[in-house]
Formats: C-alpha cells, sequence, structure tokens
C-alpha cells in the first residue's frame, strides 16, 4: 500500500462525517439503497487519475444500487487533509457500465475541484468536436477527435445543452463519472444527481 493511500486512510478516521450526512443516509434509507459513510478508498483510486478534476483526499457518505447490467454510485469528494474543511463542498457520480468504450474527459467552466496543475500525469491531449457550440464552452480531452465524437455523442451533447451544464464528465471503458457544479452534497442533490446520471450514460451509449 502505498503512502498516499496510508495517508488518505489516516485522514479519514481524523475527519469527522460532514455536515449533513444523516440527512444523506435517511435519503438513502428510504429508497433502500447501500449507504457507506466512509467508503473503501481503493474503489475511489481505482479511478483515477482523472484529466479534469483534483484527485479527492477522501471520499463520504457514499450511496450505491445495481442499474442492470451496471452500477452507480454517489458520493462525497473531500479535497483537503487532516481537519481542514474543503473550501467548498460537492457531490460526484460514478457509473460502471461494460458497453462504456471510449477514454474521453470534458469539462465546461472552472470549479473549485478542476485540475490546473500535471506534475506527473499527463491529461489527454484536447480536441475539437468540430461542434461550434460546443467547443466554444468545453474543453473535451481524448486521444484523437474521432474518439472524441464517439464518447459525446450527439444525443449526450444535447442532453447537457438542454441541462446548461457546467461540470465535469470523465469516461473511460466501462465507466463514467459525473461533476454537476451547482450540486452539494445534500439529499436533494442526492436525489436529483441519481437521475441525470442514467441519463448520462445512457445518451453516452446512443450512437451517432
Amino acid at each position: 500500500m502505498n503512502a498516499a493511500v496510508l495517508r488518505s486512510r489516516r485522514t479519514l478516521f481524523m475527519v469527522n462525517l460532514p455536515v449533513g450526512s444523516d440527512q444523506i443516509e435517511q435519503w438513502a434509507f428510504k429508497r433502500r439503497l447501500q449507504y457507506k459513510p466512509r467508503p473503501d478508498l481503493k474503489w475511489f483510486r481505482e479511478w483515477e487519475p482523472f484529466d479534469t478534476i483534483s484527485s479527492p483526499v477522501l471520499y463520504f457518505n457514499a450511496v450505491s444500487w445495481q442499474a442492470s447490467p451496471g452500477s452507480l454510485t454517489l458520493a462525497e469528494p473531500w479535497t483537503e487533509e487532516g481537519l481542514n474543511e474543503p473550501m467548498d463542498r460537492t457531490v460526484l457520480g460514478f457509473a460502471s457500465h461494460p458497453e462504456l468504450r471510449w477514454r474521453a474527459s470534458m469539462h465546461s467552466g472552472e470549479h473549485f475541484i478542476t485540475r490546473v496543475t500535471f506534475l506527473t500525469d499527463k491529461p489527454l491531449p484536447e480536441q475539437s468536436l468540430g461542434d461550434p457550440v460546443w467547443d466554444e464552452q468545453c474543453v473535451t480531452r481524448a486521444i484523437s477527435a474521432e474518439h472524441a465524437r464517439a464518447a459525446f455523442t450527439t444525443a449526450l451533447r444535447n442532453l447537457l445543452r438542454s441541462a446548461g451544464f457546467a461540470g465535469h464528465i470523465e469516461m473511460r471503458p466501462q465507466g463514467l463519472m459525473l461533476h454537476v457544479a451547482d450540486l452539494k452534497p445534500t439529499a436533494a442533490s442526492y436525489e436529483q444527481l441519481s437521475h441525470m446520471l442514467p441519463q448520462v450514460v445512457t445518451a453516452a451509449l446512443t450512437p451517432g
């Protein structure tokens, strides 16, 4: 186990559960979803490194459920080590689905979790999709423009445009991470993200 993981696990038990955790637990219980206030960090570390967001120190209040043929997890990323409070708080959604194929990422707007330094793990290069509105508003990364267009399908771009999306999406084979900028770690935001995440996955799997 490397030093970063050990440090994260020590910090996990130093920090009290974030304010509002009880409301998220109640939300999960009412919907009969699996709730872990201090989830296994190893599972989340397997999603990293991200191209568009800085890797959180910790994750709290993970809520998970099956969505055949995949699974969905919502969790709060904690961006500060030790006892420090983050400058802001949010919630991330993680979707596992066997038909997701591409590695690509995007972000619209700059947010407190947006990755700004790349000391070791270099991100994929920026790409243009040939969609003027999208290319003006979003930074898209993929190995090629063809991969970027295959990942961010017309259906997905239309969905995000109609929602006035600001935030981050990271895709990889069999996985997708979603951050919606205006969501906070509250029961209401968990509810909203629980509906939006499968919609994003469905749109990403819609050809064209």
